[in-house]
């Protein structure tokens, strides 16, 4: 009877401890589950932060050809061709590509126009040879490159300058002044303004002599011999 009641408490006792080892064992696993859905939380949380970060920086991000399809989006351009090729971009615009990271350039088709944009991002280093460059084409567009009074105007509103994330720009057109702000705050997606481009007279006033005859520069009535087809009065 003794044994048997021995046999009886030591059983309850060995179910009491796989009881209590089974309860402990619950507990743990549901103390570690918390604790991993805690962990996942924080990974997920930490995921979209990065991924807010990292669209929010490209979004920002700036390209020289964004900047320029913003130019054409505020105004009314010129028939223009881009220029790609190292030969022709040092011939019109006097620049070497090979010293920029990214650029875009746009000159016109015809040449009774003068309007360009040209916007350029210099590799490390080599700033200062891109400025001397744009230096250089900027004094020519200035004085010595307008023929025509759309050019001549077109000339007198161009601009150069640098925007504050390493972009350096020439704009040559008779707003130039207003254009170049789109360039230095426009953000890819934002809505650009249409910008208010007053008409040019392109009439060209040819000079005249008392009488209104043509006066050609230059030239006078006795210099002009027979059969030259001019009628100078």
């Amino acid at each position: 009877m003794k044994k048997f009641l021995a046999t009886v408490i030591a059983l309850s006792a060995i179910t009491a401890a796989f009881t209590g080892c089974s309860g402990n064992t619950s507990s743990n696993s549901s103390s570690s589950s918390d604790s991993s859905s805690s962990a996942a939380s924080d990974s997920s949380s930490a995921g979209t932060s990065q991924a807010e970060s990292s669209s929010e920086s490209q979004t920002t991000e700036r390209t020289a050809e964004d900047l320029a399809q913003a130019v054409f989006q505020a105004i009314d351009w010129v028939s223009s061709e881009q220029i790609t090729d190292a030969e022709v971009a040092k011939t019109m615009v006097n620049l070497d590509l090979d010293l920029l990271d990214d650029y875009s350039i746009y000159v016109p088709m015809m040449s009774v126009h003068l309007d360009e944009i040209v916007i350029v991002k210099p590799k490390a280093g080599k700033e200062a040879e891109v400025q001397a460059e744009l230096d250089e084409h900027f004094a020519y567009i200035k004085d010595g490159a307008a023929f025509y009074p759309a050019q001549e105007i077109a000339a007198a509103g161009a601009v150069e300058g640098k925007t504050d994330d390493g972009f350096y720009y020439i704009i040559v057109n008779q707003i130039g002044s207003q254009i170049e702000e789109i360039i230095k705050d426009y953000k890819p997606g934002d809505e650009v303004t249409k910008l208010e481009v007053p008409e040019v007279d392109n009439e060209v006033t040819v000079p005249t002599d008392e009488l209104g005859g043509v006066v050609i520069p230059s030239m006078t009535a006795e210099a002009v011999m027979p059969g030259d087809g001019v009628v100078l009065g």
